[in-house]
């Protein structure tokens, strides 16, 4: 008797406890934690705004249908702003599944698409485009933002602009930070998606010249990316090295002085090394592969 009342005393001792830290913790504002993801992106803290807005998918007090919402918004983070097409698809998935007749569904299956035509998956972009009552590119509405353009149904809006402007490289960025920029690129914008649009809408995404240029600059861009890993950019030219490399090309500078041409020293002496580093990678690799090379057939 002892022992169940022990038993039951520790059950009951262990459910207070359980209790007393859900009531602790407090219950979470759902629309204050939304404004406060929504504001996340709207800072460009994207990454972090997944998390707030997971916070609220796990929290389990979200019925079916804003689930579905939130994670229909979370994959438009990931495709438009992390270019994750993985993580995007599938976040569209999710949505689609935890509301198949929501009136998001076509911007669902048209996100979809996307994601697998730009994943290389074309097979898989192929179902979901028999799903999607049209061709061309979903909705990119994000949440906050001032609408600045609408194609169509498809809005843009002034966060969309801008984190449009910012893929330009930096020197080409201040071109387009006031007013007249912007619009000017706006233009170039719109103009750009109308002509994708429309070659997508003719099957272009299927010619083979087109697919032979995509995988040419998708193997380009992988290199490129390995290369930027493997070879240091940051490479310091000692005032010693600028200085034997000046004594021993002198003839070169036409009586220049050193300070002169400085800059153009370190320029060259630092391309030499990169190059340098960069034999030394390919003859690595070509040990490493056993590569042979029948010169005599040439």
């Amino acid at each position: 008797m002892i022992v169940t009342l022990l038993g039951i005393s520790l059950v009951l001792s262990t459910l207070i406890y359980l209790r007393w830290g859900e009531l602790s913790k407090g219950k979470l504002d759902v629309s204050r934690q939304q404004d406060f993801a929504s504001q996340l992106v709207d800072n460009k803290l994207y990454s972090q705004a997944i998390a707030e807005y997971d916070k609220l998918l796990d929290s389990g007090e979200l019925e079916v249908k804003k689930q579905a919402n939130i994670s229909y918004i979370v994959g438009n983070i990931y495709l438009n702003y992390l270019r994750d097409y993985e993580n995007a698809a599938a976040r569209f998935v999710k949505a689609r599944f935890l509301n198949p007749e929501s009136e998001l569904k076509e911007k669902i299956n048209k996100n979809l698409v996307i994601c697998f035509e730009r994943m290389g998956r074309s097979l898989e972009a192929q179902k979901q485009l028999e799903r999607s009552t049209g061709l061309g590119q979903s909705e990119t509405r994000k949440e906050g933002g001032v609408v600045v353009a609408r194609i169509g149904e498809r809005e843009i809006s002034m966060t969309d602009l801008e984190n449009e402007i910012e893929k330009l490289p930096p020197s080409v960025q201040t071109e387009f930070t006031d007013k007249k920029g912007k619009l000017e690129f706006l233009q170039q914008y719109v103009g750009a998606e109308l002509l994708y649009d429309t070659a997508l809408r003719r099957g272009f995404d299927k010619d083979k010249d087109v697919i032979e240029g995509a995988f040419q600059m998708k193997k380009q861009l992988m290199i490129n990316k390995l290369l930027t890993e493997e070879i240091p950019q940051d490479i310091q030219i000692s005032e010693t090295e600028m200085k034997l490399y000046y004594d021993s090309h002198k003839g070169d500078f036409e009586d220049r002085e050193l300070s002169e041409v400085k800059a153009q020293i370190e320029s060259e002496l630092k391309r030499d090394k990169q190059q340098e580093a960069y034999s030394k990678l390919v003859q690595r690799m070509m040990e490493a592969e056993k590569v042979k090379i029948y010169d005599d057939q040439f």
